[in-house]
């Protein structure tokens, strides 16, 4: 399922109940994929691109009951839409991105080795380690957060014989207390390579 808009938030499979409100007209779907910046939501009833809606849902058990206010981006006749989040509560959206960063952790069959990456920043440098990481980016595991859209320069050795990698990455999101997601900048062809052949064979510990 593509999800071009949201890219930059991590999705998770899931399957829970939402409460929607279009105008005064309230229904139920059902939330199947959870990303940080919306929602493909299973109905039967035809809402076209560009609908405003709200939402009710609870991603977790434990969690309160999350309202946000959303458009629908696409539309799948008969099974679906796709939505965007276009007013969220910042502490909701980090319930969000917790639940997801959880589910991730568990649905993972074959947990991949960290690894060691080297974050260089305009204010210093720090440490990080990394299990999620894909030719578009990576989760760095921190305490140490970065305002959105800084730019750093990582380095990493993916242990596969080739050298370190160097790339230079944007903040897209954090994950308070637990780490940043990045987006490569300027990763060669051969280095994505490397990476799409890492992520394929899944270097399980």
């Amino acid at each position: 399922m593509s999800w071009p808009h949201l890219r930059k938030y991590p999705r998770a499979q899931v399957n829970f109940s939402v409460q929607c409100m279009v105008g005064s007209d309230p229904f139920r779907g059902r939330v199947l994929t959870l990303g940080g910046g919306g929602l493909y939501i299973e109905m039967r009833r035809s809402l076209p691109p560009g609908s405003s809606l709200k939402l009710r849902f609870r991603p977790a058990k434990h969690l309160p009951v999350i309202s946000v206010e959303a458009r629908t981006r696409w539309e799948r006749p008969g099974e679906g839409v796709g939505v965007e989040f276009t007013e969220i509560d910042s502490d909701d959206r980090q319930r969000i991105l917790r639940v997801i960063l959880r589910r991730l952790t568990e649905q993972r069959q074959f947990p991949r080795k960290p690894l060691v990456i080297q974050v260089e920043h305009a204010a210093g440098s720090f440490l990080g380690v990394s299990r999620d990481i894909s030719v578009g980016g990576m989760f760095i595991s921190t305490e140490q957060g970065l305002p959105l859209d800084t730019q750093a320069r990582l380095r990493f050795n993916l242990e596969d014989g080739g050298s370190v990698l160097e790339v230079t990455v944007d903040v897209v999101y954090n994950i308070e207390k637990l780490g940043i997601g990045t987006r490569f900048l300027d990763l060669t062809p051969a280095d994505r390579t490397r990476i799409d052949i890492y992520v394929t064979r899944g270097a399980a510990s």
